[in-house]
């Protein structure tokens, strides 16, 4: 279970994880929310997203929420493959509470790339994709995949 941090605290630890990335290390970024600027209201069902997404979370996963229900999650030595199995996991594991909450969630997920080389291309990059995501049957998008 990944503990979560605070978005300032993300961010540094992103910063750090890319220059790790552009020495080798897979790194990728998923960002799991609602539609559009959609909100899940403060309340239980955000308390119970909250402990869901980091009990489905890896110890080595850093998770951060940015605004309430949406959640970036650092994947630090985890290729595009790996990011994509974690993504279905995820919303595998969510079903029941995307179902009683009545809020349908999506998984945008951006690789380290030379294109996608700094902390705010790979979190727009993974912003973009799971907008993309909603017209996906299985709600996740690869960015430039």
């Amino acid at each position: 279970m990944a503990d979560l941090c605070t978005p300032k605290e993300f961010r540094l630890i992103l910063d750090f994880a890319i220059g790790i990335a552009d020495r080798g290390l897979p790194l990728a970024v998923v960002r799991l929310a609602p539609e559009g600027d959609q909100l899940v209201p403060e309340g239980p069902g955000l308390d119970r997203l909250r402990v869901a997404v980091a009990y489905l979370s890896r110890k080595t996963d850093r998770v951060s929420m940015p605004r309430p229900g949406q959640f970036d999650v650092l994947l630090v030595d985890c290729n595009r493959q790996g990011a994509l199995i974690f993504a279905d996991r995820v919303l595998q594991g969510l079903n029941t509470w995307q179902e009683v909450a009545g809020i349908g969630l999506g998984c945008g997920i951006a690789c380290f790339a030379p294109n996608l080389s700094t902390t705010d291309d790979l979190l727009a990059a993974a912003d973009s994709a799971r907008e993309g995501a909603f017209r996906a049957d299985d709600r996740i998008e690869i960015y430039g995949g």
